[in-house]
């Protein structure tokens, strides 16, 4: 119950945080976000058992990437090009 009170009393202490103040913390989470960015790698980096969980799991339900392919990359452009085409008369 004291931990309940406690939260509803900080949040009621947020809404009367200066405008001062809530720019200051944006500026420190900016900066950790940053300093975040910087320390993470670029690339995941995976292990050769990692690549061999892959491959195994692939081989299992290779079937199923067939059922997420809900669009072909050249399904948008020839329905484009084609009411294109009717649009002008073609």
């Amino acid at each position: 119950m004291g931990e309940v009170l406690g939260f509803i009393w900080r949040a009621l202490a947020g809404l009367f945080r200066s405008r001062m103040a809530l720019q200051a913390e944006i500026l420190v989470l900016r900066h950790q976000l940053n300093v975040l960015r910087r320390r993470s790698p670029k690339r995941v980096l995976l292990a050769n058992i990692d690549r061999l969980v892959f491959c195994g799991r692939y081989r299992l339900s290779s079937t199923v990437l067939n059922a997420l392919k809900i669009l072909q990359p050249e399904t948008p452009i020839s329905g484009r090009s084609r009411s294109q085409k009717d649009s002008r008369g073609g």
